[in-house]
């Protein structure tokens, strides 16, 4: 222990001996186009002075910092403060030399040489390098490419640490692997990175190389550490950053017909849990797609069915890898609510396939629903009005006739009345069944739980469910509550018991 100590306590000494005065240095002196230099001038005494710096060499300073350190040797203090400018040259170039001011006294900074060079592509032979290949060149839009990544290095290659840019490639939608393939070549370990990427639209494309940053350490060139501790060597190291890049790849979209956006090779099948019900009882109907392809592009469905209420989830899709392909299941369920029978109508699904290279459209057949205990729609009977034919007649005919036609417009009044009484109770059994569907309707509409809440709130007192439901909204509203209402379970309770 009081090695160590009379090691930390002759570091301080040193520190304030053999830094005294004004030192400048970066952090690297040869980057890679769009790499960021740090340069950093420290001055040792009181009231240091730095250079006001908006730009070096040219270049905008894109960051400013500063960090002071205190040293206390026998009652004597002593500071150090350094200024930390960043930017980012394009070209190689000098950072001139400036002027800082401590004690009073005017110090200058040494020009430093900064060396831009372009990276180059790794070959073979190298102890790193990285690669990229695919497996076509031409492909439709949505199809999907598989490109691997390649990394390689020596297995006596050292390097303190390695950091990969993921694959981006604009107008593609990409799926990678969450974890490499390690594997071994003679003398060389292999990693390979595994993609899938799906084009979103036609043209020309070119994959721009990937980087690997091979990050080694090695002591400052400030004279050495000659404690040779590890203790010392944090303080003493920097870690220097050397970087390669792979090959670029080509790729050639085609766009495909119709506007089609889904590619690969699909089934279609619409189930409901049951084909006859009561009115204003749910019906549920599922919507699933299977197969291989860019699966999650496919677009919810639609379904607007004449006086029927319709509740849709938001698709669910399952998607991965199978055997090299991408695939997966899109379920999409629907609530559909009526008071008389309806048909779910035919619903067709196109895409491209990838086997036949043509559209292909499928659909489902039309499920009939049977609603009973609804409204019917009554069918007027057609009275034929004919026109009599005029005879001529004695005067006691002329009475029959006359007779015969009071009994008639009785006759014609009854059954008109007797129309209109029936006319007036269906209509009233009418309107009993419209004034339950407004709130079902009403609570699909709302957009917050603001709105749901004060929807609910006359039917407090109904019963607990309800009360609960209110409460939960008022702890989401005014609370930090994250409680999820279904809007389903809502519906669903108030056509239970709307009668």
């Amino acid at each position: 222990m009081k090695k160590i100590l009379g090691k930390i306590l002759a570091f301080i000494f040193l520190s304030t001996t053999l830094f005294a005065g004004v030192k400048a240095f970066v952090n690297q002196d040869t980057i890679y186009s769009g790499d960021t230099v740090q340069f950093t001038i420290s001055a040792s005494g009181k009231n240091p002075k730095f250079p006001n710096l908006n730009k070096i060499a040219g270049y905008g300073v894109l960051g400013v910092s500063t960090s002071n350190s205190v040293n206390i040797i026998n009652g004597n203090y002593s500071s150090t403060v350094a200024k930390t400018y960043s930017f980012a040259p394009k070209r190689s170039m000098y950072i001139p030399s400036y002027p800082v001011i401590v004690d009073g006294k005017k110090y200058k900074t040494d020009e430093i040489k900064i060396s831009v060079v372009k990276p180059t592509a790794s070959k073979q032979g190298d102890k790193f390098s990285i690669s990229m290949k695919m497996d076509k060149n031409s492909v439709y839009v949505g199809e999907p490419v598989k490109v691997d990544v390649v990394f390689k290095y020596k297995l006596d290659a050292v390097a303190d640490k390695i950091m990969l840019t993921p694959l981006k490639i604009s107008d593609f939608w990409i799926k990678s692997s969450k974890k490499p393939v390690k594997s071994t070549q003679g003398d060389m370990v292999v990693q390979t990175y595994h993609y899938l990427v799906f084009p979103q639209k036609q043209g020309d494309f070119t994959i721009n190389p990937v980087v690997a940053n091979i990050g080694v350490f090695s002591r400052r060139n400030s004279g050495g550490n000659f404690f040779r501790d590890p203790f010392f060597d944090a303080f003493d190291q920097t870690l220097e950053w050397k970087k390669i890049i792979s090959n670029k790849l080509y790729l050639h979209v085609k766009p495909l017909p119709n506007n089609l956006e889904v590619y690969g090779k699909y089934n279609i099948k619409a189930t409901v849990d049951k084909r006859e019900t009561r009115a204003n009882k749910p019906v549920n109907l599922t919507i699933k797609i299977n197969g291989v392809g860019n699966i999650d592009d496919i677009k919810k469905f639609p379904l607007d069915i004449a006086d029927v209420v319709v509740y849709s989830d938001e698709p669910k899709i399952k998607s991965g890898l199978n055997s090299g392909n991408y695939g997966g299941v899109f379920t999409q369920k629907v609530a559909l609510i009526a008071d008389k029978d309806f048909t779910i109508p035919a619903l067709k699904f196109s895409y491209f396939d990838k086997d036949l290279k043509k559209v292909v459209t499928k659909e489902t057949k039309p499920i009939k629903i049977k609603v009973t205990g609804g409204n019917r729609q009554e069918i007027t009977p057609k009275i034929d009005m004919q026109t009599p034919t005029v005879q001529a007649s004695s005067p006691t005919q002329k009475a029959q006739t006359s007779t015969f036609s009071g009994y008639l417009y009785v006759l014609f009044g009854f059954i008109l009345g007797a129309l209109c009484v029936i006319g007036y109770n269906q209509f009233s059994k009418r309107e009993v069944v419209k004034k339950e569907i407004p709130i079902i309707k009403k609570i699909d509409k709302t957009k917050n739980d603001k709105e749901l809440f004060d929807l609910l709130l006359p039917y407090q007192k109904s019963d607990d469910y309800i009360e609960d439901i209110l409460l939960k909204l008022e702890e989401n509203i005014y609370g930090k509550g994250k409680n999820k209402i279904s809007k389903k379970e809502l519906i669903q309770y108030f056509l239970d018991n709307q009668e």
